[in-house]
């Protein structure tokens, strides 16, 4: 598990009951059980983008470069300065 941050959230009377229900059922913190929530609830909503629809996955192949190393030094093309060494 990664680094946790510490959060206050407000919830409804009858949701923090069926929190603690689930959790548990679950044998796990509800804390654990909300994050769990939240991971699912993340990784629904990065499966269902239309990168189809995206402008950015629309551009892939139709920008010619003049350049070879637009990676190692975008910021000096983006905003006129070279990368921090």
């Amino acid at each position: 598990m990664g680094n946790l941050h510490r959060t206050q959230i407000y919830i409804e009377e009858d949701q923090m009951h069926q929190l603690k229900l689930e959790a548990e059922r679950e044998h796990l913190a509800v804390s654990k059980l909300i994050r769990h929530a939240i991971d699912r609830l993340l990784k629904t909503r990065a499966n269902n983008i239309d990168w189809d629809r995206d402008p950015l996955t629309k551009a892939i192949g139709k920008i010619k470069l003049t350049v070879t190393n637009a990676a190692v030094d975008h910021d000096h093309y983006l905003y006129g300065r070279r990368k921090r060494r």
